[in-house]
């Protein structure tokens, strides 16, 4: 297990309304904070088809929320799935 980074040092504040990670975004937008988490996804047998996907993970009242379920949800596919997805989190 890696030593314990803060969430500041996991994600960047690129304005007031976007927050990036390696594994996810989270914006503001309509009044509340969207999470989106980053991935990708094997397709077949070939090892270099690898297809980008996004997973919506909800709305919050603040930025905070919002990036502890983007974090939650990228740790959850990348066990679940293993080596057919690759999510840039240390789990």
């Amino acid at each position: 297990m890696s030593r314990h980074t803060s969430r500041k040092e996991r994600w960047t504040q690129v304005s007031a309304k976007e927050h990036r990670a390696a594994f996810g975004v989270v914006r503001y937008h309509a009044g509340a904070w969207e999470g989106t988490v980053v991935y990708q996804q094997s397709h077949g047998d070939d090892p270099l088809s690898w297809k980008a996907e996004e997973m919506y993970v909800g709305r919050f009242k603040r930025p905070r929320n919002a990036m502890i379920a983007v974090e939650d949800k990228a740790r959850e596919i990348a066990r679940r799935h293993g080596d057919q997805m690759k999510v840039e989190i240390d789990a």
